[in-house]
């Protein structure tokens, strides 16, 4: 490790502030677009967009370099749930997903020709970014519970994007890491999200035609939050940051949650939640909790009532 380029923090991390009136939402650069010029377009987007001028402001910059992302398997362990979809297929299944394939291509699982993306790779003989960049119509796409599948000459390859999302976070590709502190309705960030994007293609950095997270992801509700933090936010000694001390974390211990419970709902985030009628459905909790407040994430984890393990 000692050979290996660290991380650098440019703006630490002040520590949590808890009382659940702000959100603290994570904007990490692609590979494909990271670079000074793109850290400066977004940062001036922040400074004259007319919610985040007063409801934004920076309280964390780092830059990652590629070669300490893949030496510490971080890209991996963030989408360690993807990954074992990509990996298993339809093995790991679950009867949401199985309900839900049947209906969006007419045929049961077990009669389809379902295949990770690392399978699909050898099965087609195309590498990451072919198979990532491989144009479908919509009706060959069906996401669910944090998964994508997508119908490729009648084989269902399960989340086609794994092998291009590792192949692209390589050594020679950095990643800038921002945290913003918000105030104010958190779904309100989409509009900042699009205005991102917008100038960007101003800049002429993003293709008109490309959605935003080809270019940069930002945290969209509390669970993902935490996801992000558990990765990306260190100490300027690069000590990762205790979850005990994130905004998000703290607010759930004051009413009575470990951070243990929390880390665990992420790493395994498919589980089942009783609904105000009794019933019960099947959800990724990071999609489930989108632009939630806190206080309403974690209503939803009370109503937890068994949760698929992913390891």
């Amino acid at each position: 490790m000692g050979d290996i380029e660290q991380p650098k923090v440019l703006v630490p991390y002040p520590g949590p502030q808890g009382d659940g009136s702000i959100q603290d939402i994570f904007v990490y650069l692609r590979p494909e677009t990271n670079g000074v010029l793109v850290e400066s377009v977004l940062l001036k987007v922040i400074q004259t967009h007319p919610f985040a001028r007063d409801h934004v402001k920076l309280v964390y910059l780092a830059n990652f370099p590629g070669e300490y992302i893949v030496a510490n398997h971080i890209i991996e362990r963030h989408y360690s749930h993807k990954f074992f979809f990509a990996v298993h297929g339809k093995n790991a299944f679950t009867d949401r997903i199985r309900a839900e394939f049947e209906q969006t291509f007419g045929k049961t699982v077990d009669e389809a020709d379902v295949i990770g993306s690392f399978e699909a790779l050898r099965e087609f003989k195309m590498t990451p970014e072919e198979l990532f960049s491989t144009w479908v119509a919509a009706k060959d796409v069906l996401s669910v519970e944090g998964q994508t599948i997508k119908r490729i000459n009648d084989r269902y390859v399960v989340n086609y994007d794994m092998p291009a999302l590792l192949h692209k976070n390589n050594r020679g590709t950095d990643i800038a890491v921002m945290m913003f502190r918000c105030s104010g309705m958190s779904d309100r960030f989409n509009d900042v999200g699009s205005a991102m994007r917008d100038a960007l293609v101003e800049k002429e950095i993003l293709p008109a035609n490309l959605p935003a997270q080809r270019a940069f992801h930002f945290s969209k509700g509390p669970f993902e939050q935490l996801l992000d933090a558990t990765h990306y936010l260190v100490t300027p000694d690069l000590v990762p940051v205790p979850a005990d001390q994130l905004s998000f974390v703290r607010y759930a211990m004051d009413r009575g949650f470990e951070p243990k419970e929390l880390l665990e709902v992420v790493r395994s985030p498919i589980c089942a939640f009783e609904q105000s009628d009794g019933t019960i459905v099947e959800e990724n909790i990071l999609a489930y909790t989108v632009h939630d407040t806190y206080d309403e994430a974690l209503t939803k984890l009370r109503s937890m009532r068994s949760q698929l393990w992913i390891r």
